[in-house]
């Protein structure tokens, strides 16, 4: 775990983000005092869902072109 001040964290954050992304921890100062952590957060598990259009729900009823032509009432 590395330590870093406010002022040092602001002036160079494109670098603390970017070894925070390849898992560094920082401890930032605040007048000497540890104040925060920074840690990467944890990636969002990616969904797989290969079937998404045989298993949607049937539109029942009109359809979204005619629902949209109805709202433009003739206007385009």
């Amino acid at each position: 775990m590395k330590t870093i001040s406010i002022r040092e964290m602001k002036a160079h954050w494109a670098e603390v983000e970017a070894q925070v992304q390849g898992g560094e921890i920082f401890e930032v100062l605040n007048r000497g005092r540890p104040t925060v952590r920074i840690i990467s957060a944890a990636p969002r598990p990616i969904l797989k869902w290969d079937d998404h259009l045989l298993t949607a729900t049937p539109v029942k009823g009109s359809s979204g072109q005619k629902a949209v032509q109805e709202d433009r009432g003739g206007r385009w």
